[in-house]
Parts: C-alpha cells; structure tokens; sequence
C-alpha cells in the first residue's frame, strides 16, 4: 500500500497499487498545463468504473447517489461512480474556526474529496500499453475533450458549456496550442478544429460546436481538405468579435469623456457642505 496519504490524489496510489489504470480528468487535468483554475470534485478515467469502484469501497471509501452528480456546474447523466473519501480522511482536514484574519493560502495539495469515476472509453482515451503517472499526454487530453464535446448535440447535452471552457482554457493558457503545429500531434479529424481555434473562431458556442462537428465527419469521410480556416470569416455567428464590440458599444456610456467631467462638477456644486 502506498505511503502517499491524505492527498487529493489518494484514489489514484490506491487504484494504481490495486492494478487498476487510471486518469486524472477535468479541472485537474487542464490544470497541471498551467491552466489557473480553481479544482473541486475530483474526476478520474478509468477502464471499468464499477471494478474501480469496489477497489475504493473497499478502502472506506462510499458510494453516494449518482442524482447529484454534476461535471463542473453541469448535471452529469452520463455513466459514472460518485464516491466520498474515508471519514477518518476528511476529519483531518477540517477547517476549525478562528478569530481574526484568515490564514494565507496553503501552498499543499489539497485534501481527499468527493471523486468521480468516468469510463475511460465513453470518454475517447485509451490508455496506453506503458503509461507511468496519472495525468494524460496533451494531446490526447485534448483529443479526448473535442471527441466528447462533438459527439453530443449542444441542444442536448448539459455537459458541453463545460466541456467548451475546458478546451478554451487550454488554448488560452498552454502555450503549445498557441502554435499551429500543434496540430501533428492530434488526431487527423481534429486538426482543423485546432486551425479553426487560431483562426479567431468564437469556440464556446453552438454554431461552432455544429460546424466543427460537420467539419469532423467530413474529414473522417474524407471530404474536406485542411485549411487555415473553414469557414468565411464574414461569418459573424462563427467570428464573434464583431459582435462582442457592438455590444460594447451599445453598453458604452452615452456622454463623452468632456460631458462626463462637466457633468460631475455641476453635481458637486449642488450637493451640501456636511464639512461643519
């Protein structure tokens, strides 16, 4: 049994001792490439969730009521296993109440917390013939979130909008992805989906879900050639940004930088002295 205790990451040490492969999956993932975000459920990919899931039952860990299950902020209906760490775990990093400022931030890992066990295969990875740690490769990460992401219509998948900023907080953050070829490394039908992304395509919304996806099966039927950008960037429903700034400019205030400062001095001649 493993000496690595009392860390976010115990199910892991206890699957990996038991034989059983497994992922580290979403905020966890996209944040050991340097993405800032905050981490709470801990979501991990595995080959069977319910042989995995007995592994953990047996070390304390309880299976709880899959109802409230949730990826990200998203309800998650999909096949999975919702598990709380030992009691003896979670007593130990209770947070006691204190008088006066609160403590700067720990710089530990945080503590054990309700885990999520996802099927690897549901989920597009594969796990490799030899594969040591619990984090994925780049770009399969990647790979893997486009699949599950394109696979569903947005219409009727709750999940998307996480899976969307998951993907765009990675290009945002990961320099790599920055580069155009990136792309090599992915699969041959995402490819241009990565194109696409540096073209300036507004990636978080349903046109472009839509249009990746036909943009993909075409590309596994083999009828669509890679290019720079797939669609005409005059297209304001793929290409936001024209938009974004008319918005903003509906939004703006109405007076100009002049009229705003006249306006304040005429205010501060009619409100009273309350100096005496």
């Amino acid at each position: 049994m493993t000496t690595e205790r009392y860390t976010r990451f115990q199910p892991c040490y206890v699957l990996r001792d038991n034989d059983i492969p497994c992922i580290i999956w979403g905020e966890d993932a996209v944040a050991y490439y340097g993405v800032p975000t905050v981490v709470f459920t801990f979501y991990i990919l595995v080959p069977d969730i319910d042989k995995a899931a007995n592994i953990l039952i047996q070390r304390g860990w309880h299976l709880e009521d899959n109802a409230r299950s949730k990826f990200g902020n998203d309800p998650l209906s999909s096949a999975h296993r919702r598990l709380m760490p030992p009691i003896d775990m979670t007593e130990n990093i209770r947070i006691q109440p204190s008088r006066g400022p609160p403590p700067p931030p720990s710089k530990l890992p945080p503590g054990p917390t309700m885990t999520i066990l996802l099927p690897a295969p549901e989920w597009h990875f594969t796990f490799p013939s030899v594969f040591e740690g619990f984090f994925p490769p780049l770009p399969a990460l990647l790979d893997a979130l486009i699949d599950r992401l394109l696979d569903n219509d947005p219409l009727a998948n709750e999940i998307w909008s996480h899976l969307a900023t998951l993907i765009a907080y990675l290009y945002s953050y990961v320099p790599a992805l920055k580069e155009k070829s990136f792309a090599e490394y992915l699969k041959y039908e995402h490819r241009q989906y990565h194109y696409d992304t540096l073209s300036g395509m507004g990636t978080a919304t349903f046109p472009f879900v839509r249009h990746q996806r036909k943009v993909r099966d075409a590309l596994r039927d083999g009828n669509h050639l890679l290019c720079d950008c797939s669609a005409n960037q005059d297209d304001e429903s793929l290409f936001t940004a024209k938009v974004e700034e008319r918005v903003r400019a509906l939004n703006a205030s109405s007076f100009s930088p002049e009229e705003y400062e006249i306006g304040k001095l005429r205010q501060e001649e009619y409100e009273p002295d309350c100096s005496d």
